[in-house]
């Protein structure tokens, strides 16, 4: 009767672990960020000049700052990263660094970054990043801040990147 339980208490185990294995990735995307840090940035300040009537009329001057990190995908639907929000900021954007001729440039990805289905992606200096854009504060070494992703498919998720040096 001991050898019978056994088993059955075996083909449980094996029902159950072919049964995980047979489910694999979870259904759709399944967005996970790593590694998440920014560079240190200045704040929007008001330059000397503005402030004196020249040709800034007083406006900031908008200071920008980027944010890296490895996004991974564990699930059976590719996703893709169109932008974010943060306090630290007014404007959150995907970007990419390019290369036209000799010159090194960023441009806004307008469709957002695919995250292939079980797949990854790393944003990293020189290459994707995200871009924060009119900085309402700076962004010293040590510094954290909240930052929430928006993804066409998962929505959102929070991070709180570190300022560090690259």
């Amino acid at each position: 009767m001991q050898i019978r339980l056994v088993g059955r208490l075996g083909l449980l185990v094996l029902f159950v672990m072919a049964t995980t294995a047979a489910c694999g990735a979870p259904a759709g995307p399944s967005i996970e960020a790593e590694e998440v840090w920014a560079r240190p940035a200045m704040a929007v300040k008001e330059s000397a000049e503005s402030a004196e009537g020249g040709a800034g009329m007083g406006q900031p001057m908008p200071g920008t700052g980027a944010v890296f990190m490895l996004l991974k995908n564990r699930g059976s639907e590719a996703d893709r990263l169109v932008g974010g929000q943060t306090d630290v900021a007014n404007v959150v954007e995907v970007h990419q660094t390019v290369m036209e001729g000799e010159v090194m440039k960023m441009q806004m990805l307008a469709n957002g970054l695919e995250v292939p289905a079980q797949g990854e992606v790393l944003l990293k200096p020189g290459g994707y990043h995200i871009m924060l854009i009119g900085m309402q504060r700076d962004l010293a070494v040590g510094d954290t801040f909240a930052l929430e992703l928006q993804f066409e498919k998962s929505g959102s998720l929070s991070v709180e990147p570190e300022v560090r040096e690259p």
